[in-house]
């Protein structure tokens, strides 16, 4: 798209995905600024001044959203200021994904036969329903999180949407507060946290890619081996990685410091040593137990903030019952994948 065509499309934003096939489609300055406004403040506000019989005239444009935005790219990274309004899933490489997807392809699904009457009838459900969610227990949760890095108040910040999304998804076997708001309750938690505890807790530095670990702790091998440094070719082969796998591999360690490349001459073979060294993982987005004591054993109180089990009460409404009181077992209140 063009610089400006966030600004001046007629096409509406709001409550909407924008989806752009390469990163490279949004690295104009302007068109990244006005992506980071959407992605922020939920709408474009754009003052600009345009030439007509009378003059020149201000004109103030305003695009509401909230939009999202999904964007892929064969980068290591993308722009800063854009990262940091997002999460970063990074596709696997490997041979056996490489596999699969193969069958994928040699299956021949036949997009035009698959039934989207369902995905329509719940999009619709959703829409003339409750939409506000309430966390009783967002408070406990932001005393856990740790401070290390302020990209975290964002990403604090989509993580309490997520939560609120996955409540808005199971409404039915969720309690009403009195204002009428939806309660999330522990298990929507847990389900958002499993999505999403590695992406928050790599973009922050507190924990490292798998694929980046695989290809330092490779180098680390050789070193120990006796040779002096590895080769993208050595790589290639320990690994058995293609030269473009391999490639993303040593360049998004190398951004990280955890391996250095002692070539300095442009278009010669690398010579990879180590860097830094591997951090140990960090949790970020804390263990449900631990929300759980917050809530229950540190507070004193008889009825905790946070509502965990679901059962159906016979009206499709269902209930989510309180915890106890301090000093239950703590596994009586955990989802039994947790337990």
């Amino acid at each position: 798209m063009s610089e400006h065509a966030l600004a001046y499309s007629t096409e509406p934003l709001k409550h909407r995905h924008v989806i752009i096939y390469e990163a490279v489609g949004l690295e104009s300055d302007f068109a990244s600024y006005l992506m980071r406004s959407l992605l922020s403040e939920g709408r474009i506000i754009y003052e600009t001044v345009e030439k007509t019989k009378d003059g020149l005239v201000s004109r103030r444009i305003e695009r509401e959203g909230p939009t999202g935005l999904i964007v892929t790219t064969t980068k290591e990274r993308l722009h800063p200021e854009n990262e940091t309004r997002m999460l970063s899933l990074t596709i696997s490489d490997t041979r056996e994904q490489t596999a699969a997807v193969f069958h994928a392809l040699a299956a021949e699904t036949n997009r035009d036969e698959i039934d989207l009457t369902r995905w329509h009838a719940l999009q619709g459900w959703l829409a003339s329903g409750l939409d506000r969610v309430t966390i009783p227990f967002a408070e406990q949760l932001a005393e856990l999180m740790p401070p290390a890095a302020v990209r975290l108040r964002r990403d604090f910040k989509t993580v309490l949407t997520l939560i609120r999304a996955h409540a808005l998804l199971h409404q039915a076997t969720r309690q009403q507060a009195d204002d009428g708001r939806i309660v999330a309750t522990l298990d929507d938690y847990v389900a958002v946290r499993e999505l999403v505890a590695d992406l928050v807790a790599q973009g922050v530095g507190a924990a490292v890619k798998p694929e980046t670990r695989e290809v330092v702790k490779a180098v680390g091998t050789m070193i120990a081996s006796g040779r002096e440094h590895a080769g993208t070719a050595d790589l290639e082969k320990l690994l058995r990685l293609d030269r473009s796998a391999i490639s993303r591999r040593v360049k998004g360690a190398i951004a990280d410091r955890y391996l250095r490349n002692l070539e300095e001459r442009k278009r010669q073979p690398a010579r990879l040593v180590l860097g830094d060294p591997l951090p140990e993982e960090e949790t970020v987005l804390p263990e449900p137990q631990r929300l759980v004591h917050m809530c229950t054993g540190e507070r004193g109180d008889a009825a905790s903030p946070i509502p965990l089990a679901h059962t159906g009460n016979g009206d499709g409404r269902g209930i989510a019952p309180s915890l106890g009181p301090p000093g239950d077992d703590l596994d009586d209140f955990l989802p039994a994948g947790l337990r």
